[in-house]
């Protein structure tokens, strides 16, 4: 073989060009992605910088509103205001899939029982917006 130090690199190119998972394995696979390091693992948060997901008000609550904060950092109102609390980066550029996906986890995972969020409600708050 003339290049073998390329064998390995096709391999990482396979595995990522995979389809996404589906259910509940495509939100986590996001969520590990996008939101673990700042959330942490099991939706404890980091103390004053980044909220816990785990109980939230914020997420159990409105899925609209949810939708808006993660695609857009628009603060919701169920959000206390707390001194060193990091900005939530805006997610906007994730499918509406992945983001319905996601959200679905964070609002049945670490110990939150809330209703799933559907694609058509994230392509909605879109169209809503007229944002991309």
């Amino acid at each position: 073989m003339k290049w073998p130090w390329l064998v390995p690199w096709v391999i990482l190119l396979a595995a990522c060009a995979r389809e996404p998972a589906e259910g509940p394995d495509r939100g986590r696979a996001v969520y590990a992605t996008h939101c673990a390091a700042c959330h942490q693992g099991q939706g404890q948060g980091l103390g004053d910088v980044q909220p816990a997901l785990a109980g939230s008000v914020t997420v159990n609550g409105d899925p609209g509103a949810l939708v808006a904060w993660v695609m857009y950092g628009d603060r919701p109102s169920t959000l206390q205001k707390r001194r060193g609390l990091a900005v939530m980066p805006q997610f906007f550029w994730l499918a509406d899939e992945d983001l319905a996906a996601v959200l679905t986890y964070t609002r049945q995972s670490f110990g939150n029982a809330a209703e799933a969020i559907e694609p058509t409600l994230v392509t909605g708050v879109r169209e809503d917006r007229g944002r991309p």
